[in-house]
């Protein structure tokens, strides 16, 4: 794509926001998804590349240039991952040690509010057990790189719970659905997964507002650098009023309040970072807890151990 001058061109006819690879991939995995007849997408159902992959996608791309263009124009990527339950959750339980329970729950950058569901979904962290329910029909695996870290007992209770975005998304539509699947990557094997948490989102529909824990799960790095600290200047503010814990995953150095820990010996993923910061009077402990997998597949924690055993 970076490439070819016709595809270039097409991405330059649509508005600045949708200047980014994964709008027009997940546009084109739109088409796909609602039924389009065509060979690309029989490489889309198969879950992983063919020879003939690139040339497909480029006819498809170019004989669809108005459709795609709509959907680049009104759709903005809504990247939804539920998977990110399973490292906010720990972040969340050592913010209910410190500040107690229940927590008001906010995730700002929310999409569908899927991680509002965290409570709702069967995290599973291999040896060291698992949270949540455990007939649930999400369940997460998370890989814990660090064998010491202790699981709490349970899952931290939340009083209220409410999410922030721009452009949120109802599940219960079939058009905004189609377009939270469509931002998954079609080859990582998630896809059935996110449809089992839009399916549980329609049956306990968290509340999305286009405008206490407050969470960013990979949508704080999207806000300009006066944005960023605006939103940390609010969190402190309302810190003097009432204690207020922000979990944030996000890549490495988008929250400056974080040292990010030594990356790992890893699989070649740049890790992000899981930390908690804690507002509260005139105080602010700010802690880099683990470094995780952007999709929430695998966790090294680095914090101090207090998690409840």
């Amino acid at each position: 794509m970076a490439e070819d001058e016709e595809l270039l061109d097409l991405v330059l006819a649509a508005p600045p926001h949708a200047h980014q690879p994964n709008l027009l991939l997940a546009a084109v995995h739109y088409l796909v998804l609602s039924g389009l007849e065509h060979p690309l997408a029989s490489v889309y159902a198969q879950g992983r590349a063919t020879a003939d992959a690139p040339t497909l996608f480029r006819e498809l791309c170019l004989t669809h240039r108005g459709e795609l263009l709509e959907l680049m124009t009104t759709r903005r990527t809504q990247t939804n991952e539920c998977g990110r339950s399973a490292v906010l959750a720990l972040g969340l339980a050592v913010a209910a040690d410190r500040l107690g329970e229940p927590l008001g729950l906010l995730d700002a950058g929310a999409s569908a509010g899927l991680n509002l569901l965290i409570d709702e979904y069967r995290l599973d962290y291999g040896a060291l057990g698992a949270l949540g329910p455990a007939h649930s029909p999400v369940v997460v695996e998370c890989a814990v790189r660090t064998p010491a870290l202790r699981l709490p007992p349970r899952l931290p209770s939340f009083s209220r719970r409410l999410g922030l975005d721009r452009s949120p998304v109802d599940v219960t539509k079939a058009d905004d659905a189609r377009w939270l699947l469509a931002c998954v990557w079609p080859d990582t094997g998630r896809l059935p997964r996110t449809a089992a948490a839009i399916d549980l989102a329609r049956r306990h529909r968290p509340p999305v507002d286009t405008a206490v824990a407050v969470v960013t799960s990979w949508a704080f790095a999207y806000l300009s650098p006066d944005g960023r600290r605006q939103f940390v200047e609010i969190l402190m503010d309302e810190g003097r009023r009432r204690p207020i814990a922000w979990v944030s995953a996000e890549g490495p150095g988008v929250v400056e309040l974080f040292d990010p820990p030594p990356p790992p010996a890893g699989d070649g993923t740049t890790p992000s970072v899981l930390g908690l910061a804690l507002f509260d009077g005139s105080a602010l402990d700010a802690e880099a807890l683990a470094l995780v997998h952007p999709h929430g597949t695998w966790l090294d924690w680095r914090g101090a151990m207090t998690v409840p055993p």
